[in-house]
């Protein structure tokens, strides 16, 4: 089995960005994925208490070495506030310091959640995509609705209390599927993590869905991009996820999915660890069909 996570800081750019860090217990790791956290959360988002459901303990049992990054704006770096374009410059540039330290020449892919899968998305249609060898977002938003938890993260980005939302209510309605879909001890978990979400970062989020006419056809990687049963942020369901896949017509594979008993926050819900197993198979999937010809 493997061990627990530990902490790291990288250098990226100018910026020292904290972390966590998972390997696997013997051997080279077959790939690395970089775990990019969403809005108000950090690191500790992918490490759930509950046995078997944490990605970074999952993937090292698997022979992934896991990054979960602070993004900027949380951990080391939580007094800064940058966009996602100058956020997506400095992933690279972390992914470039961990893998010349850590990683070796091992295929790199990321796996996002909400803001932080905005982010990959926008990484891969990066001019240094090449760096990367597949992707798997889940929660970000393609579309808002007009009324329930659409509004509500506008109404929070007008009044500038987009940073704190603090009714526990509030986060079960917003985050999480109905009572009865997410252990307790998730829960609890997400109380410890939440934190304030950088207002730069948060517009862009609300921003996002007037990206991916552009963005997504620009992506040439692998691509997953999964949805929620029970999101009441964002517009789920298969003719949403239909458009995505229309949208994502140069990736040389794209697959979408409507993830059953789950709200927004899927990796603290019972069914995380299917999640995060279908997360890793694909990546498991680019390693087979992408390896080098012999």
């Amino acid at each position: 089995m493997s061990h627990a996570p530990e902490p790291v800081l990288i250098q990226a750019g100018g910026l020292r960005l904290s972390g966590l860090v998972a390997r696997p217990p013997t051997g080279s790791p077959r790939g690395l994925v970089v775990a990019l956290h969403g809005g108000g959360y950090g690191a500790a988002y992918w490490t759930s208490p509950v046995p078997g459901q944490s990605l970074l303990a999952l993937a090292a049992d698997l022979g992934f070495a896991t990054l979960a990054v602070d993004r900027p704006g949380y951990g080391a770096s939580r007094d800064l506030d940058r966009s996602l374009d100058q956020q997506t410059e400095t992933l690279f540039d972390a992914i470039d310091d961990w893998t010349q330290r850590d990683g070796g020449a091992a295929p790199v892919f990321l796996i996002g959640h909400s803001i932080g899968g905005i982010l990959a998305l926008k990484m891969a249609a990066h001019g240094k995509a090449e760096r990367l060898s597949g992707v798997d977002v889940l929660g970000v938003p393609f579309r808002f609705p007009d009324d329930g938890g659409g509004l509500v993260v506008r109404n929070l980005a007008k009044t500038g209390q987009a940073a704190s939302i603090a009714r526990e209510d509030l986060q079960r309605y917003l985050l999480f599927g109905p009572e009865g879909a997410y252990p307790p001890a998730a829960f609890e978990h997400h109380a410890r993590c939440i934190s304030s979400t950088p207002p730069r970062e948060y517009q862009d989020g609300i921003d996002a869905p007037r990206l991916w006419p552009a963005v997504l056809p620009a992506i040439r990687l692998p691509v997953q991009f999964t949805l929620a049963e029970f999101e009441t942020m964002q517009c789920t369901g298969w003719p949403i996820l239909e458009e995505v896949r229309s949208l994502l017509n140069n990736s040389r594979r794209a697959r979408v999915d409507l993830q059953r008993g789950s709200g927004h926050n899927a990796s603290l819900h019972y069914i995380a660890r299917a999640y995060h197993l279908r997360a890793l198979a694909f990546f498991e999937e680019c390693l087979a069909l992408d390896r080098p010809a012999t």
